[in-house]
């Protein structure tokens, strides 16, 4: 019966005989279905709800598609649920996404992930928030006839052509990123001798010119790293930015590493206390001006080599490439809400 828990069944490469025409009954029975469903779509079928009694009352399939954003090869998820089964649909999104990932190979061409394309206002309305946490899913803009676009990556996917020592995600994730007891990292107070030393080090490595907009820039300074012996050695400036294809306001940041201390994980460490320090404020109401922070690597071998869509630890994810061809990584904070669907037409 409606509102009880359904149970998923992987139907993926197995859909034939007396299974097959139970899908196909179902389908066709459904009113809700935009579109013709025959026999020959089978293939794209991938799992199905079952209620208590074992009668289908949701079924998810598949199709290749490279929606615009994020310009890349993905699966799009499309399901269509019996009535009063709507909270059937994320269980069933997660169990179709662990399907096609259980399959996916990053050295092979094919969809990259699986996205949802929502336009149901009902839906849109009910859950504003950029993370959709019970499927992975997260907002990645509209398409140009308002429907939403919602991203899940698989794991190692390529946001874009890497090296044959390109770093995967589980190496990623095992690396010791910690650095020297020597630095710490500190927030930026505002105080007149740390900013003295951050124009002096800006001055040293001729970092930023002219002098008045180092000046300006010091304003923006958000995180610092101070040397025991050598004072503020790096340091992270941050500012605010409308992100075009999100239609919302994502914080930006700058880093600079001093050059003798480069080869260390600072950088990384810096990016890490930025995140954490502009979600501490944005969850608490300190600061709430944007929803979350973006990250454009420009380095073209940096970026080959930390290539895939989901980097972690740092817990930024792929959603397009700016109109320079850089691509655009966020990291959302807990609650941040997304804009309303963009007008399509007059009325």
């Amino acid at each position: 019966m409606p509102g009880t828990e359904a149970t998923i069944e992987v139907v993926l490469g197995r859909l034939n005989g007396d299974l097959a025409d139970e899908v196909l009954s179902f389908r066709r029975g459904r009113a809700e279905a935009k579109e013709a469903f025959h026999r020959e779509e089978l293939p794209r079928t991938v799992c199905v709800a079952r209620d208590e009694a074992g009668a289908i009352v949701g079924v998810s399939s598949v199709r290749a598609g490279t929606p615009r954003p994020p310009a890349r090869a993905i699966w799009v998820y499309r399901d269509d649920l019996g009535d009063g089964w709507e909270s059937a649909r994320p269980p069933l999104f997660t169990a179709t996404f662990d399907a096609l990932e259980a399959e996916f190979d990053p050295d092979q061409p094919g969809p990259l992930g699986l996205c949802r394309l929502p336009s149901d206002p009902a839906e849109i309305a009910n859950r504003p928030e950029a993370i959709w946490s019970e499927e992975g899913l997260i907002f990645g803009g509209h398409l140009t006839d308002g429907r939403q676009v919602r991203i899940r990556w698989f794991w190692d996917a390529p946001a874009e052509a890497g090296l044959p020592n390109s770093m995967k995600l589980d190496q990623a994730l095992a690396m010791d990123w910690s650095i020297d007891e020597r630095y710490r990292v500190e927030p930026f107070g505002g105080d007149p001798e740390t900013a003295n030393q951050i124009l002096a080090l800006w001055e040293r490595e001729g970092a930023v010119r002219p002098d008045a907009e180092a000046r300006r820039r010091v304003h923006e300074a958000l995180n610092v790293v101070i040397d025991r012996d050598e004072g503020v050695i790096a340091l992270s400036t941050a500012y605010v930015r409308r992100n075009s294809q999100l239609d919302l306001n994502l914080w930006y940041f700058r880093t600079f590493v001093a050059a003798e201390h480069r080869n260390t994980h600072i950088a990384t460490q810096l990016t890490m206390h930025n995140r954490d320090l502009l979600e501490q404020r944005f969850v608490n109401g300190e600061d709430t001006q944007a929803a979350g922070v973006a990250f454009e690597l420009e380095n073209a071998g940096m970026r080959k080599y930390i290539n895939t869509a989901i980097w972690q630890p740092v817990d930024f994810i792929y959603i397009g490439d700016t109109d320079r061809g850089v691509p655009v990584r966020v990291h959302y904070f807990p609650g941040a809400r997304v804009p309303s669907p963009p007008a399509t037409g007059p009325g």
